[in-house]
């Protein structure tokens, strides 16, 4: 009789503990091309090609991703190359960042490598666009490889277009 459960009291429901899943972790010997896209925490030791979303981001020294990153917090010790959107940022001395980032709450140690624009954003901005950045895919970018045929029709549509605010210089005859 003295290790039965108490019964809860009337009225009052239980409350259930949460425990808190490990981190999806990308070994250093891995290799992703594609976007990663989770609610959890994860680890990068290896290489991503594409973009990242998730609720807390650590980039190991050997980690290295080039794309878009948005997450609730970022500890970096690898490299980006890319933009991050992310509220509290961690860069330490191993750290290279290429490219622009928005911040909440910086820290930046001695000896990171960082090249790009910096911009500081009020929580209420992280609250209001955070819907908008669930998907960090942007929205022009290819879903698939682009084919030699394809390439000549894209070209063109991203070519600057001829204006047609000049005179004609043609001599009259």
């Amino acid at each position: 009789m003295v290790f039965r459960k108490k019964a809860p009291a009337k009225g009052k429901v239980p409350v259930k503990v949460e425990k808190a899943s490990p981190p999806s972790i990308i070994s250093a010997n891995l290799r992703i091309s594609g976007d990663l896209d989770g609610d959890g925490d994860l680890q990068i030791e290896g290489r991503v090609d594409g973009n990242i979303r998730c609720e807390t981001l650590t980039v190991g020294e050997t980690g290295h991703v080039e794309g878009k990153v948005v997450a609730n917090s970022l500890r970096l010790l690898g490299t980006i190359k890319g933009s991050v959107r992310a509220r509290v940022i961690s860069m330490m001395k191993s750290a290279k960042m290429i490219g622009d980032v928005t911040h909440e709450r910086i820290e930046i140690q001695a000896g990171a490598m960082v090249d790009g624009l910096f911009k500081h954003a009020k929580a209420e901005d992280f609250e209001k666009r955070g819907a908008r950045f669930k998907d960090a895919a942007p929205p022009d970018r290819p879903k698939g490889p682009v084919s030699k045929k394809e390439k000549p029709a894209i070209a063109a549509s991203l070519a600057p277009a001829q204006s047609s605010d000049k005179p004609d210089t043609k001599p009259l005859h």
